[in-house]
């Protein structure tokens, strides 16, 4: 069966947001920037984009006496409350709140391909497929070669909202508020970088909140202290991850990290069945199911792409497989495959000439160690 790339059809990232002009900025002032930032900055977009796609988020603030000063409540996307943990080191549960899993795999795989798209000099186009296509994306590259991906992408950190809420809305230490949306929308708001600080993001209801007072501080030249704190708490992070090193505090506020160590149940009342966030939420292609699937899928767009050399395939994502790539992922960087059909007698043996063979992806496209053999994007 031979691909018929005509026939996919799609939209530009993040096109049907109205924010999507305000991503544009930030990643016009990302350009030049280090990979680490870029990839801070994916998990600071999903976490704006979180509470953003999330419906009825008044219903899931609670009240925290841990917030910064002219804070007081708090709302987060794992399940343990950041100002509690970074300011007293007291593992208070607060459900985390995220949009529902449609939404939210259209989300992140959006964000990154606009990330991919702006950031990547070499492409003409992206387009954002998704549904029951073969490929999640094609990426249209100057050099006339059509790439079609897998996209798979979480965040590594997510960084919670603070609110001033009116203190008749407050029911106590970690207790919900009684607060309306149109309350809420009168109310303060900033978003918490754990252990660095708070961005003030002003009324929930004004214009395009969150995002653009995020863009409008991480844009502004004066901040550049903040955001190498930021990011160097980040690369922490990512490290902690990698190696799961339970004795770093970041590894806590990071995705995946399972559950609290045993204090958290015998002094502060964690529940005993509840994690602080599980493996389903590991970070950018380290989910071995996502992995799995992409690997899947490449070798069977590859399989009809095989007499069409313009077309490669590749997995798009935020961050490599940090845990799981030695295993999952590094075997089939450099393994080639063939058909049957393409055997031929040579010398006695038969072989598959090369041309006729395809890698099990060409691509891994990453805002961090991508694997792109030789391409320039």
């Amino acid at each position: 069966m031979e691909f018929d790339l005509a026939s996919i059809t799609g939209r530009s990232p993040l096109v049907e947001y109205p924010w999507r002009n305000e991503i544009d900025r930030l990643l016009n002032w990302l350009q030049d920037k280090e990979p680490s930032v870029k990839a801070f900055c994916f998990d600071v977009v999903m976490s704006a984009a979180y509470i953003d796609a999330t419906s009825g988020i008044e219903k899931s603030i609670e009240g925290c006496e841990n917030t910064p000063s002219r804070f007081n409540s708090h709302l987060g996307f794992i399940n343990l409350c950041s100002p509690c943990y970074t300011s007293k080191g007291v593992w208070s549960y607060q459900k985390a709140v995220k949009p529902q899993s449609g939404a939210l795999g259209k989300l992140s795989s959006e964000v990154i391909l606009r990330f991919i798209e702006k950031l990547s000099t070499q492409l003409n186009d992206v387009i954002a497929v998704g549904g029951t296509e073969a490929a999640d994306a094609v990426l249209y590259h100057q050099d006339g070669t059509a790439i079609l991906a897998e996209v798979k992408s979480a965040p590594l950190l997510t960084y919670p909202f603070l609110f001033s809420a009116p203190n008749s809305c407050l029911q106590g230490e970690h207790e919900k508020l009684v607060i309306t949306n149109s309350q809420l929308r009168e109310c303060d708001s900033g978003m918490y970088f754990h252990n660095v600080g708070v961005i003030n993001l002003g009324k929930v209801g004004s214009p395009l909140w969150p995002f653009k007072p995020i863009v409008d501080f991480l844009t502004q030249e004066n901040n550049e202290h903040f955001i190498k704190e930021c990011v160097q708490e980040w690369t922490a992070a990512r490290t902690a991850y990698t190696i799961k090193d339970r004795t770093n505090k970041m590894y806590y506020l990071a995705n995946a990290c399972g559950s609290p160590p045993k204090i958290a149940k015998d002094r502060d009342g964690w529940p005993r069945k509840e994690s602080i966030s599980d493996s389903k939420t590991s970070a950018g292609l380290d989910r071995t199911d996502d992995i799995k699937k992409g690997i899947y899928q490449s070798i069977k767009i590859g399989t009809s792409i095989k007499n069409s050399p313009d077309i490669k395939t590749a997995i798009v994502s935020n961050l490599p497989a940090y845990r799981h790539g030695d295993d999952y992922v590094s075997p089939f960087i450099n393994m080639l495959w063939g058909l049957g059909e393409d055997l031929v007698e040579l010398n006695g043996y038969n072989a598959i000439i090369e041309k006729d063979l395809r890698r099990v992806f060409d691509f891994i496209i990453t805002l961090e160690q991508p694997v792109l053999r030789n391409t320039i994007l």
